[in-house]
This record gives structure tokens, sequence and C-alpha cells, in this order.
């Protein structure tokens, strides 16, 4: 331990959908714990990571893209998003090079102004852009707020990720860990398991299942070498139910297959994994399903 003041704060990643938060989530933990697509509105709620030094323990907030809410799914991710703004430190604004500040970007800048805290511009993609292209976004979008600090970064070829975490560092408040130093996130087992098997859903089935799909963990038992775990991946139409599971059952053996080595290198264990399928109409306006996915 160093001799200078522990630091423990909550830090927002916001953006519009598909602006890399969760991504750039699992790279500065250096461990999946949420799932990532190309495809906008893969985070639902706001999930936690927790990545703990000798000198400060920083607690991510991925939130879902903020978004012209459109029914009752998309409303509630929304307010997860605002909710969580309104509860840290520090935020983080990501954003495309691609970004051209448009009414959604500067509404959520509203909501990052109004709660008062620094906030740091994160240009994404660093990767796949010019320099120049990256000072042209950088120089545009840091005029829409005042922002602390204004970096671009890739968290696919690791770029800038270690830089990135010493701005938010610099920003905590001195306090003390709120989580054990082993903990990197506070999600319930359940809802992760149901995470890693919703993330090969979106992966694998493309455009042919919409984005209001959902997976409940039924069952899992649990012994000192072996993990069993009944889970149901929800769709809304009978006809949906037959693209998951695919011909001769293929589809959903694949989405098995793939969840499985993921739930395996997160938990440390052997996963054996029962899938099936289950239509419920309309489960989005519904309570009971919103709550199986930590939205109501």
């Amino acid at each position: 331990m160093s001799d200078k003041a522990f630091k423990c704060g909550l830090v927002a990643l916001v953006g519009l959908p598909n602006a890399g938060k969760s991504t750039l989530l699992n790279a500065m933990l250096k461990e999946k714990v949420v799932i990532t697509s190309h495809k906008p509105q893969t985070t639902r709620n706001a999930i936690y990571g927790i990545k703990t030094t000798d000198d400060y323990q920083i607690i991510f907030v991925d939130t879902p893209g903020y978004h012209a809410g459109k029914g009752r799914l998309n409303k509630v991710m929304v307010q997860q998003a605002e909710e969580a703004i309104l509860s840290v430190d520090l935020i983080c604004v990501l954003a495309d090079p691609n970004e051209k500040g448009g009414p959604a970007f500067r509404a959520l800048l509203e909501k990052v102004e109004a709660r008062g805290v620094p906030s740091i511009l994160v240009i994404t993609s660093l990767d796949d852009r010019s320099r120049d292209d990256l000072y042209d976004a950088a120089q545009h979008l840091s005029t829409l707020s005042n922002f602390k600090q204004v970096i671009p970064i890739s968290a696919k070829i690791d770029k800038n990720i270690d830089k990135l975490e010493e701005l938010i560092a610099a920003e905590l408040p001195e306090a003390p860990a709120v989580f054990d130093k082993d903990e990197i996130t506070n999600q319930p087992e359940n809802f992760l398991i149901s995470e890693f098997i919703r993330e090969q859903v979106f992966m694998l089935l493309q455009q042919e299942v919409p984005y209001d799909t959902l997976v409940e963990t039924e069952r899992v038992k649990e012994s000192d070498d072996k993990m069993e775990i009944d889970a149901a991946i929800i769709v809304n139409r009978d006809s949906q139910k037959g693209i998951v599971i695919g011909k001769n059952a293929a589809m959903i053996k694949e989405i098995g297959t793939r969840a499985r080595k993921d739930l395996e290198t997160f938990f440390g264990i052997k996963v054996r994994l029962n899938l099936f399928v289950k239509v419920k109409n309309d489960w989005a306006s519904k309570d009971e399903y919103l709550k199986i996915q930590g939205l109501s």
C-alpha cells in the first residue's frame, strides 16, 4: 500500500447506442463481465464493474445506450442511464469519431452537465480512424460541453486504456473501498449467466430475432467441480422459436456451446448448460419479465 490517501468513487460510462461502453469496461477490468456486440441496445441495464488497485477503487457503471425510448422496455433502459448519471462522482462520455453532436447526443450532455461532476470525453475506435479524423472529432465534440479531459482510446488494441484509468483515478474522491479487492462485479450470478447466453443469441441470430429476446436462468446447481444450469430463451412469437432452435436443433446447440465456453472461462469451472425456448407474447410490457432483466 502506498502512502497516498485511498480513493474510491462511482464512474458512469455513458453514450449513444454502440458507443463502445461495454467493450471499454471489459478492457478496463481485463475480464469479460458485460456482453458486447456490434448491435445497438445490447446492454439493457446499469451494470457495475469494479477495478481495485493499492491506491484506488473505481466502481464503473456501464449504462444502456442513450436514445429516444419507444415502448416500455426502451423507456426503462433510458431511465436506467439517467439514474446512473445522478449517483456518480465522474462521468465518461463515449463517442465514436463519426458522432456529429446530434439531438440525442446533446440531450445526453444536458443530463451530464446537470449532474455537475467532472466529465471526460472518450473518443473511441482510435484503431479505425486516421489522426486527422480523431483530431477533428475531438475538436468538434469537446466544444459541446465543459469536459475536464479529452482522450482517444481503442479497447480493441488496448491503446490509451491505462492512461484513461489514470485520468479517472485522479478525479476520484478520497474514500475507503466499498467492495473487496477480489470482486470485479456486483451482478447476481443468475443475471451474469443469462447475459452470457443472450450475447450468443445476438451474435448468431443477427437480424432474425428482435432485440426483445430475454434469457431467464431457471436453475443453477453447483458442486466442487461442476456447475449445471437450466436456462430459457424467451421470445415473443411462435415463429421466432423455430429460428432459435434451428434445423435439427443446430442453432440452439451452437448458442449453448459458445455460451458454455464463456461461462467456463468466467467461473473457472466445468459447466453443463441446458437450453430451451419459451414463447411469451409481448413479454417486454410485463413487470414479471422486466424484473428478470433487473429493470423493474
